[in-house]
């Protein structure tokens, strides 16, 4: 069913039900091809936009009104009398028309909310069809810190799937300086900047802020050249055990484990559940190995698409490919004497997999497009969230490799079995980004703390440092409170949830802005987000667009 016969129900059920007239919806192409219709005063509607009567010999007249979108008449509202009640629609004919009036109002009004809805489906399928051909690393971010749109190329820099990045706050991709450094531009400009990871050092980017009636309303990010040279890998500081929190004893049992091995040169496998700080781990073992003076890599196998992870660890030739204009090295020779770290391994292709056990056993490699053989020394710590030995038992992991990485095993437990680490980490972290958000400390009320130790935690430390970024923010008082901390940990209180979102919206500004991207981050920012977010809020989606459009979301 169309809009507008969607619309046109709605009016006769719950706005003409109880009244002696009945309306019915005509698109203009409805009305200009149907065969009882006089085409010449319906051209006048069209034309004009001013309402007529229509008056046959012997019967009530009918009153056709313009439904407009944009000033433009997209459709007729045709107004007329229900059977046998005729003298009476004649007589309460001023109060249909105001009836009527309003009606057409409201449905020009909501039909334009649907073709903006469109539009946007339409204008976000576009720019991600143009990302996907651009070989550019670029993304587009919201004035508010969302990213929108990224390509493959950025995401897999960042390390990660470029369908986790999307939607994300900024502060996954880019480190918090470097944002503050892009909100401070206005016009288009070159700037350098820093991943969030640090791994490729810094970045050298143009700028060009996006604006709409001459307000910002988002940045392209346009990567040239890395700033920092790879070889300035080994230089750059790494985790220390020292640095991880905790006094839980599956934690102290992990770390001890990983310890008695670092000064070895035993393959390791690190495995835990996403965000449980496999990398924090991986990083300790090298900054207390042997190796600790030279260079410690990353490569995150589930980030890079399929086609370019080869290239990527063990290089290419100039000519190998299409694109590939000079000699590569990979990751393998560049973590040469030092460390190398395989991030979400079991995401690894089978015949990538075969290749990695060749390195392991010969401790050779080969860049794409050349037969010579390179010598490499290099320890490998793997890592994975997956099940290796069901992924075996389906054929899709070597049972050979699992068996030559897995030599050395270390479980990493996940936050919601190490509860009592959970009041450390979260002070630790409100320090650290009040530090950098240059905001006063701030303490955690007893309600909020228990409500934080309550909830399960599904993505771990990095949904935990999600959250303490999100109230340190926003809380302008000294204290945190229940108020204070967003939707998602409150997914087992739904009364008190709604509660408070209603309180929300009728406080700051800032704070309401922030609930409606955390729902958005939450149910996705197409309109069937939108729709779910509306709902949680009481909302309508017409209503949720205003007041985005008004928070400047």
């Amino acid at each position: 069913m169309s809009f507008y016969k969607k619309f046109e129900t709605y009016l006769n059920h719950e706005v003409f039900n109880d009244t002696p007239g009945i309306v019915e919806i005509k698109t203009r192409k409805e009305l200009l091809e149907a065969p009882d219709v006089d085409q010449q005063q319906m051209r006048e509607i069209f034309q004009t936009g001013m309402k007529s009567v229509i008056i046959a010999p012997g019967s009530a007249p009918t009153l056709n009104f313009p439904i407009k979108i944009r000033l433009k008449v997209e459709a007729v509202l045709l107004l007329s009398p229900k059977n046998n009640r005729e003298e009476e629609f004649a007589s309460k004919l001023g109060y249909l028309e105001k009836l009527a009036d309003l009606g057409c109002m409201w449905a020009g009004g909501s039909a334009e909310k649907e073709q903006v809805n469109k539009d946007y489906d339409l204008a976000r399928m576009k720019v991600k069809r143009v990302f996907s051909t651009l070989t550019q690393p670029l993304c587009l971010v919201s004035s508010t810190g969302v990213i929108q749109e990224i390509n493959d190329q950025l995401a897999s820099m960042a390390g990660k799937r470029r369908t986790i990045l999307l939607g994300e706050r900024i502060s996954q991709l880019l480190t918090p300086s470097s944002w503050e450094r892009i909100l401070g531009e206005t016009r288009k400009g070159e700037m350098q900047l820093r991943l969030h990871n640090h791994r490729e050092g810094d970045i050298l980017a143009t700028v060009q802020p996006i604006t709409y009636e001459r307000e910002i309303e988002s940045y392209l990010i346009i990567v040239k050249k890395l700033k920092t040279p790879k070889s300035e890998t080994k230089h750059r500081k790494l985790h220390t055990f020292a640095e991880i929190k905790g006094i839980s004893e599956l934690l102290r049992q992990a770390i001890h484990a990983a310890r008695r091995v670092a000064k070895g040169d035993a393959t390791i496998m690190l495995r835990g559940e996403s965000g449980t700080g496999k990398e924090l781990f991986a990083q300790s073992i090298h900054s207390e190995s042997e190796r600790k003076e030279k260079p410690f890599v990353t490569i995150n196998c589930a980030a890079i698409p399929k086609d370019l992870l080869e290239s990527e660890l063990f290089g290419h030739e100039k000519g190998a490919f299409t694109g590939a204009e000079k000699d590569k090295p990979g990751r393998f020779e560049i973590a040469n004497k030092g460390t190398i770290f395989l991030d979400e391994i079991g995401d690894m292709p089978l015949y990538l997999q075969a290749k990695i056990l060749r390195v392991i056993q010969e401790k050779t490699i080969e860049r794409i497009g050349s037969n010579k053989s390179i010598d490499i020394d290099v320890r490998i710590i793997t890592a994975t969230h997956q099940n290796l030995e069901s992924l075996v038992k389906e054929e899709k992991f070597r049972e050979d490799l699992y068996y030559r990485i897995s030599v050395i095993p270390i479980f990493i437990p996940p936050l919601r079995e190490r509860k009592e680490d959970l009041p450390i980490l979260i002070e630790h972290y409100m320090r650290e980004f009040s530090k950098v958000m240059k905001l006063p400390p701030k303490r955690l009320s007893e309600e909020a703390l228990h409500k934080l130790l309550d909830y399960h935690w599904p993505g771990n430390i990095r949904e935990m440092q999600n959250v303490v970024r999100h109230f340190v923010e926003l809380e302008i008082g000294e204290t945190v409170t229940l108020k204070s901390l967003p939707l998602l940990v409150f997914d087992k209180d739904e009364e008190f949830t709604l509660k408070r979102v209603a309180d929300a919206s009728r406080s700051s500004s800032k704070l309401e802005k922030s609930e409606i991207i955390h729902l958005l981050d939450r149910y996705g920012w197409h309109t069937e987000g939108k729709k779910k977010a509306a709902s949680v809020l009481g909302v309508s989606l017409a209503t949720l667009y205003r007041r985005m459009k008004k928070l400047h979301i």
